[in-house]
Order: C-alpha cells, then sequence, then structure tokens
C-alpha cells in the first residue's frame, strides 16, 4: 500500500527560505546572548537592571535596592553577582556599601539582536500550503 501512494502521489514544488548572511546570528554572538538572556530570566533581576537604570545619577547603592525587595541579604547579593557577573552591572565598593551602574554595551548587543530589522525580531515570510500544513 505504501508504495502505490508513492506512485499516485503528486510531486509538489519545495522553496528554501534562506536568511541573509548577515541576518543570522554566529555561534559567539549566540551564546554571548544567551549569557545574557540567562542572566535577565528572572523577575528579581530585571526589576534590579531597572531600578538602577533609573536611578537618580544612574548609580544605586545595595542599602536603597534592599529596601525594594523583601528578601535575605544574600539571596539579594546573589541576584547583584548574576548581573554582575553577566557584564550587564557593574559595582564599585564604596566603603561598606557597593554601588551598582548599568552597563550599556550588552543592553546595546541585545537591542541589536531584538530590534525591528534584527534577527530574532523579522518574521520569515509564511508559505500557505495546504500540502504542507497538512503534514506538519
Amino acid at each position: 500500500m505504501a508504495s502505490e501512494n508513492s506512485r499516485t502521489r503528486k510531486p509538489v514544488a519545495v522553496t528554501l527560505l534562506m536568511a541573509e548572511p548577515a541576518a543570522v546570528v554566529d555561534p559567539d554572538e549566540a551564546d554571548i546572548a544567551a549569557k545574557l538572556f540567562k542572566a535577565l530570566s528572572d523577575p528579581v533581576r530585571i526589576r534590579l537592571l531597572s531600578l538602577v537604570r533609573y536611578s537618580p545619577g544612574g548609580e544605586a547603592c545595595f542599602c536603597d535596592l534592599a529596601e525594594e525587595f523583601d528578601m535575605p541579604q544574600p539571596s539579594l547579593s546573589h541576584h547583584l553577582r548574576v548581573l554582575v557577573s553577566a557584564g550587564i552591572l557593574e559595582r564599585e565598593r564604596r566603603g561598606t556599601w557597593s554601588w551598582y551602574t548599568v552597563v550599556p554595551e550588552p543592553l546595546a548587543t541585545l537591542g541589536t539582536l531584538l530590534r525591528s530589522g534584527g534577527p530574532l525580531a523579522d518574521r520569515p515570510a509564511r508559505l500557505t500550503d495546504p500540502e504542507r500544513d497538512a503534514r506538519c
């Protein structure tokens, strides 16, 4: 029966859509972006980034950030350490306190990938092939 179907099936034209080489994320960029996305994959870290970014003077002290979160100091320190390790925030010690500022380059990297026309934001053309839709 399988051989009978293969003889009676009509050939279907197939069109392969290939992305422009410049639009494809290279392996190094993908690795960097994945690390940044991973560091930002927690709601606490998103809030921390936002709080630091919009703090007066573009910097925030740990003591001010701690007031915004109902969590133990070690947990908040962990989240800040993840953001610093990813290169999203910079930390400067002043006496007994740590002050944090946003590093713009990593966010620019993500912005380039996600902006309209970027490799992760464009939508590929959709084909309307009923036979293909039935197969998938």
